[in-house]
Parts: structure tokens; C-alpha cells; sequence
């Protein structure tokens, strides 16, 4: 089974963004403190539309240029020590301004699909020569803020002028219909990758596009109330996130619903959700899964979660397996071949 820790490295989106310092480059090295004792490798997403207006603002900005050279400091070493950066985009950084202090978050141009198909083309031409100048290998594979990857028709055109030609956005029975975020990943194959043309959720065996999903789980109303208690009542010593930003509100009815119905989630290693990381990466294996794909946010993250963490990777490193990074292009329609035949 192949396996891969991916990381959305990104602020917060709430009114209180956030520090690069805590909640990149400080929860960053806390990461690497625990991959580096299994001299392990991730996939690091790098919101990219946060750098290009981070680089307009250092023009006039010292805080913001400072920010800037410390952000791409880290994700140069990143890459120098052996990890892989790809391709993140949260477009509402466009509409987004700063004070020299403070960011004024402005998220009612939350997803691609809200901007016009002329302003698509210039964020992510923008956003992947931005991440391209500073990598020695180019990005090649993509996720969206907020999962909001539909529609792809809107984006496709442009992703692939980029050399964009692998999703990691969808994930099984993932599905918000409530905005900003707004995604319907219902119909996905249960399949560990697979190719697609117009829409991420559908297969087509020569499509020009991949689709490597995150793994996901199905969790009851009961865990949210758990996470919920936990929030309130849990020891802040082990469950305080690193980053220092506050998460954008989500729809009461979005709430409502994971707290009355069974929902799916992607596997994490964030917070609390990083209690199932273990349980389900076992069974991936009992279950001959081709892959497992995590996910996480150096901001999410805590000391419950690196707990939650160093007990996932010994027991992959104690199997004799490890993490792997994203194929390069061709090497994945070789695999895609494998897995479909």
C-alpha cells in the first residue's frame, strides 16, 4: 500500500489569520521534529495565492516582507531536505487586503468557481509561476482551499497550461452543500486513484487528469459531540493548536447536521480528529487498499495530534513501509495502469 502524509500549509481564515511565525514556520519544524525521527517524507500544498499577495504587499510592507523571506525560506528547505511541494490555492487572498499589521479577510470569493474564467486563468498562472520560481522541481499536482475543486471544467483548461495534471483534493462521501464551501464528492469511486477529464468524481480510464483522493472515514454524530466537548473541556496543555488564528465560521446548518447524522471526514492528523489515524490505517491494510492518503495543517496541529502522529508512523516504519511522495506524471499512468488492470 502506498502511503503519504499530505499538508495544507496555510493561515487561518477567520477574522484572526493568524502569525506565519506560529502558524507555518514554527508548527512546521514541530512536524519535521517528528518526521525526522523516521527520516520520513510529506507532501506539503502550499496555499500559494497567500504568497503572491504576501510578495505585493512586502513592496510597501516591511512586516510583509519580512514575512515573505521567512515563508520562502522554509519552503525552499523544505524541499532541500527531501519533502515535496505542491500546488494550493485559496483565490480569496486576491480580494483580501493588509494594513502592515493585519490581514482584512474577505471570503465571499471563496472558490475558483466564484471568479470569472478570465480571473481563473491569472490566479493559478499566478499562483504556479509563484511557487515554480522558488522550487529546483516544478508542481505538477494541485488541492483546493476548502475542497471546493467542482466545478473543473471552470479551472481545467488553465491547470493544464500550468502543468498541472493530478487532483489530491476529493475524498470519499466528502460533501458540503452549504457555502462558502461548496463540494459534492457522493459519486467518487471508491478507488484509490484513478484518471478524469471534466469532473474529479468521475473515472475515465483516458482522461488527462489524476485524481489521487485523501483516505477517508465515517464518523457518527457522537464523535462530533466528542470533538465538541473536548474543545470546551479538554486540557489546553496537549490540545491547543500551534497556529494562533481563528477558523473561518462554518454554516449553523453545516454544524447541525454532523451533529444529527453519520458524516464522512478525511483522515487527519489535526487535532483531535488524528484519534483515528491508526485505527483506520490498519484497516486500510486489512482491507487491501492501494493507498492511504492523510492529511493535516501545520496550524491544526498539537501536542495530542504529534502524539497521535509518532504512534502512526512507528507502526508504519515498524511494518517495514514508509511514506512515499507524489508520483512524477509518468510514473503515475504507469501505476494508474497497474491499478486499473
Amino acid at each position: 500500500m502506498k502511503t503519504l502524509l499530505t499538508l495544507d500549509y496555510e493561515l487561518f481564515f477567520g477574522q484572526k489569520t493568524g502569525t506565519p511565525k506560529a502558524c507555518l514556520i514554527d508548527a512546521t519544524e514541530r512536524l519535521l521534529e517528528e518526521l525526522n525521527k523516521f527520516d520520513a517524507r510529506a507532501v506539503f500544498f502550499v496555499d500559494a495565492a497567500y504568497l503572491v499577495r504576501l510578495r505585493y504587499f512586502a513592496q510597501t510592507k516591511e512586516k510583509a516582507s519580512e514575512d515573505y523571506s521567512a515563508v520562502i525560506r522554509q519552503i525552499r528547505n523544505l524541499e532541500t531536505q527531501g519533502h515535496q511541494i505542491q500546488l494550493h490555492i485559496h483565490p480569496h487572498w486576491y480580494d483580501t487586503t493588509y494594513d502592515g499589521d493585519n490581514w482584512k479577510i474577505d471570503t465571499r470569493r471563496y472558490r475558483l468557481g466564484d471568479w470569472s474564467r478570465e480571473e481563473v486563468g491569472k490566479i493559478i498562472t499566478d499562483c504556479t509561476g509563484e511557487l515554480n520560481r522558488h522550487l529546483r522541481n516544478k508542481v505538477f499536482a494541485f488541492r483546493a482551499g476548502g475542497w471546493c475543486v467542482q466545478p473543473w471544467q471552470h479551472i481545467s483548461r488553465f491547470m493544464k497550461a500550468n502543468g498541472i495534471t493530478m487532483d489530491c483534493t476529493v475524498y470519499n462521501g466528502g460533501q458540503c452543500l452549504n457555502g462558502p464551501h461548496l463540494f459534492d464528492f457522493s459519486s467518487a469511486p471508491s478507488m484509490g486513484i484513478w484518471k478524469f477529464e471534466s469532473e474529479p468524481c468521475r473515472l475515465i480510464r483516458d482522461g488527462s487528469f489524476t485524481e489521487l483522493p485523501i483516505s477517508s472515514v465515517r464518523v457518527s454524530p457522537l464523535f462530533f459531540w466528542r470533538f465538541a466537548l473536548n474543545r470546551l473541556f479538554g486540557d489546553l496543555s496537549v490540545h491547543r493548536t500551534f497556529g494562533d488564528g481563528g477558523a473561518m465560521k462554518s454554516k449553523r446548518s453545516e454544524l447541525i447536521r454532523k451533529m444529527v447524522r453519520a458524516s464522512n471526514i478525511p483522515v487527519s492528523i489535526d487535532g483531535f480528529k488524528s484519534s483515528l489515524l491508526s485505527e483506520n490505517y490498519r484497516r486500510a491494510l486489512e482491507n487491501g487498499k492501494t493507498h492511504f492518503v492523510a492529511m493535516g495543517h501545520p496550524k491544526a496541529l498539537s501536542e495530542f495530534s504529534l502524539g497521535n502522529l509518532r504512534s502512526w508512523l512507528t507502526d508504519v516504519y515498524s511494518r517495514g513501509e514508509k511514506l512515499e511522495l507524489l508520483d512524477s506524471p509518468v510514473l503515475t499512468v504507469q501505476r494508474e495502469k497497474e491499478v486499473i488492470a
